[in-house]
């Protein structure tokens, strides 16, 4: 905690003395990455700094009702900018492969919450035990004495709901729900964020969730399903459409892994995976294949393939992660 408390030093020392900012987050943002990176855009315009967003996907459209305002938002970096922030990214290169966005900043300020966070910034704000990007940017603004508008609040408050799954995950803590809480006595409505989040979703997204339901395979310990791009194109659906659809695969009893595979595009194949196991840690997996996550949540690609090879070989190697996981867990 102190070396957190002397980089998030360091940080106000930068915004002091800057004015210029780009933000950054990982491509197909979720709630945590859109809160953190509206959240700490509309705090730096309060103070009278000029932000700017650098997204290489869109804002799905239910995180839209966090967009108040005629936002700075570029999708390429033309010019050098002072300071770049990057938010919920456990390396640099989940923002955009072939962007190098050091050369184009002078100072780097790296802000997430991931056990694999590779220390890209010149500032690391790292807390692994925080449940959310947004309760760190909630802690950095109270050490700080900067003032939290209902603007920021709402951003931070969604974030908090969407990674801690309503506060029913394990990374739910004391602190989280404290956290929550002065956000909501700040003035936020906790159920009209909800209900933008969980009930404003398009029939796309209900139909590949119906699919996914359909497509579910039970293997011993594990749960899996999958969408193709025939999905994808028959119902007009986008990226967006595929969030949450993991979180109700998840809801079967007696399975202890999750596994969702869903196209990013024609060559890359996501992987999500979710572990209802506290002694399974999902975020080992995914590392095997480039990936990362947390350990009940995690994720990675795979290029060039969206068949049914895939699909039997990763979950193939999954039955044998959890099986050397429990033979070392049994030596202990």
């Amino acid at each position: 905690m102190k070396k957190i408390n002397k980089e998030i030093r360091k940080l106000k020392d930068i915004i002091d003395k800057y004015q210029d900012f780009i933000l950054f987050t990982h491509i197909n943002p979720d709630g945590d990455a859109v809160g953190s990176i509206l959240g700490f855009y509309y705090f730096l315009s309060e103070i009278g700094k000029k932000p700017y967003i650098f997204l290489n996907s869109p804002i799905p459209s239910f995180y839209k009702f966090l967009v108040n305002e005629d936002l700075n938002i570029i999708s390429n970096l033309d010019r050098p900018y002072d300071v770049g922030i990057v938010f919920d990214c456990s390396d640099i290169y989940r923002i955009k492969e072939d962007v190098n966005i050091k050369e184009k900043t002078k100072v780097l300020i790296n802000i997430d919450h991931h056990t694999s966070n590779s220390n890209f910034g010149d500032i690391n704000i790292i807390n692994e035990k925080a449940s959310s990007v947004t309760e760190i940017i909630y802690d950095i603004l109270t050490k700080l004495k900067f003032n939290i508008s209902i603007n920021v609040a709402k951003c931070l408050l969604t974030g908090l709901i969407t990674d801690t799954g309503s506060f029913r995950f394990s990374n739910t803590t004391p602190k989280s729900l404290k956290v929550a809480s002065n956000l909501v006595k700040i003035g936020v409505d906790i159920s009209s964020i909800s209900k933008e989040i969980y009930e404003r979703r398009k029939l796309s997204a209900l139909k590949l969730l119906g699919i996914s339901l359909i497509r579910m395979n039970v293997d011993k310990d594990i749960a899996w399903s999958f969408i193709n791009m025939e999905d994808m194109q028959k119902y007009n659906a986008t990226l967006e459409d595929t969030e949450g659809i993991i979180d109700t695969l998840r809801m079967l009893k007696d399975v202890r892994v999750v596994a969702f595979f869903y196209p990013i595009n024609e060559k890359i194949l996501k992987v999500s995976l979710r572990s209802k196991d506290n002694h399974i840690d999902v975020s080992k997996f995914a590392q095997y294949f480039g990936g990362g996550g947390h350990k009940e949540a995690a994720g990675f690609q795979v290029k060039d393939n969206n068949s049914f090879d895939a699909y039997n070989f990763v979950i193939n190697k999954l039955k044998e992660f959890i099986k050397e996981n429990e033979r070392i867990s049994f030596s202990k």
